[in-house]
């Protein structure tokens, strides 16, 4: 019977038990089955399966033969399972105590074959039954390179330490710049670009003299700032001195020429530069105020709009009923006097015998006029002639968009018949009206994407 050793991340490597056995002549018959001829038990399961009659096979005969046969394959006696069968104890223990190699004595050539790895396989001989446990410990067992899927190598487990310290797939981590995860073959790239990697100054400021590396980040704001060998214009420039030298030179330069006159060139700009400067500040500040004059008046603006009323009630009693009807013929109209609805002016106009229309004949028209305004307004607004019996008011209500001189209200607000003293809207010959109006806030675009 064929025995199989997992190896860790390794396909699996086939054994025999006469591979691993130290003494292969105390295998007797008693061990092999009468069908196959192989070993009844392997290292892995140590069992010996016998029918009632004690009849020992290997495990993978009886499945085979009692899939069609319910008996064993000698003797003939009825077996319904292979989980009837009994075990022979004594087989069982005889085995565990046969003496073993390692299975990682063995290393597996190119052509699939094993062979005893004499140099590097392991060398210990141990008990079937010691197997198990050993496996677990044993360092010589065959595992793959943990450094990076890329590197394939198969070594044993005990050499691992080896093999990362130079393997080319080893992740690390840059020592410059902390970036984690490097694989040593992937290094030079990254050492080719870390902003944090030391190198030369270009300009070969890193004699003796200077001693001078930089971080890659750096070597513009060096060279600009700091090298030694950087050639640069004399502070004074701009006042007239016109040389250029190494940065190195600076101080001898300065000792060397005499500057005074290009100082005095220099504070003659910066008084310049100053008046300008003080000029334009003065213009600021002028600017300044005249915008801070203006946000006063804003607020204030603000303040007045905000304390706008923008609805409005009142009462217009209109008198001498009698005489209005004659002095007020179709389409003749009383108005009431003007008033402010938050910022914007309106008045009443009250038709006692109808307006203009053949419609509002026989009626009593009444409007709400607003007076020349650039902003459409939205505008609710009711009227209610009042009856000295309440429940009888007359009243009706609207909301529309008032435009510049632009008017609302009924031709046919009631028969005017029916305004009288028997009907309750005459009261001691005076008609009242109630009057209630508001301006609604302009209603926003709903937002669409």
């Amino acid at each position: 019977m064929t025995t199989t050793i997992s190896q860790l991340n390794i396909t699996p490597i086939k054994f025999t038990i006469n591979d691993l056995i130290v003494d292969p002549v105390s295998l007797s018959e008693n061990f092999n089955c009468p069908i196959c001829e192989e070993c009844i038990m392997d290292v892995n399961k140590c069992e010996a399966l016998q029918c009632k009659e004690g009849h020992v096979h290997c495990r993978l005969c009886w499945m085979k033969s009692l899939e069609s046969k319910k008996e064993c394959m000698t003797c003939r006696t009825r077996v319904n399972s292979v989980d009837s069968l009994s075990k022979n104890i004594y087989l069982q223990k005889e085995f565990r105590n046969k003496k073993i190699f390692c299975p990682n004595l063995f290393r597996i050539l190119n052509s699939g074959k094993i062979e005893i790895d004499e140099k590097f396989g392991c060398k210990e001989i141990l008990k079937v039954d010691e197997l198990e446990g050993h496996i677990k410990e044993c360092q010589f067992q065959f595992i793959e390179c943990p450094n990076d899927k890329e590197c394939k190598t198969r070594l044993r487990k005990n050499q691992l330490k080896d093999h990362a310290e130079k393997c080319k797939k080893l992740k690390s981590e840059c020592e410059f710049c902390g970036e984690k995860g490097l694989v040593i073959d992937d290094s030079k790239v990254h050492y080719s670009e870390c902003e944090k990697f030391p190198i030369k100054c270009p300009q070969n400021c890193n004699s003796p003299t200077f001693n001078c590396t930089i971080e890659r980040g750096r070597i513009k704001y060096h060279i600009e700032n700091e090298c030694p060998f950087t050639v640069i214009q004399c502070k004074y420039r701009e006042a007239g001195c016109m040389l250029e030298f190494p940065r190195s030179e600076l101080s001898e330069h300065m000792k060397l020429i005499d500057h005074s006159k290009y100082m005095e060139a220099t504070i003659d700009q910066h008084i310049c530069k100053f008046e300008k400067s003080e000029k334009e500040y003065k213009k600021l500040e002028l600017e300044y105020n005249r915008l801070k004059d203006d946000f006063k008046i804003l607020q204030s603006e603000l303040k007045v709009i905000r304390e706008l009323k923008f609805n409005y009630q009142n009462k217009w009693v209109i008198t001498n009923w009698s005489q209005k009807l004659q002095d007020y013929p179709k389409p003749k109209s009383i108005e009431s006097p003007e008033f402010m609805v938050g910022n914007l002016k309106f008045k009443i106009q009250f038709y006692p015998n109808g307006g203009l229309s053949d419609e509002s004949k026989d009626f009593l028209s009444i409007y709400l006029y607003k007076f020349d305004d650039q902003t459409p307004s939205k505008v609710q607004f009711s009227f209610e002639l009042l009856n000295k019996d309440f429940t009888r008011n007359r009243k009706l209500a609207s909301t529309n968009i008032f435009h510049t001189e632009n008017k609302w209200g009924w031709r046919s607000f009631i028969n005017n018949s029916l305004v009288t003293t028997q009907t309750g809207f005459v009261i001691q010959n005076s008609v009242t009206l109630n009057i209630n109006i508001e301006i609604l806030p302009e209603e926003k675009e709903a937002f669409t994407s």
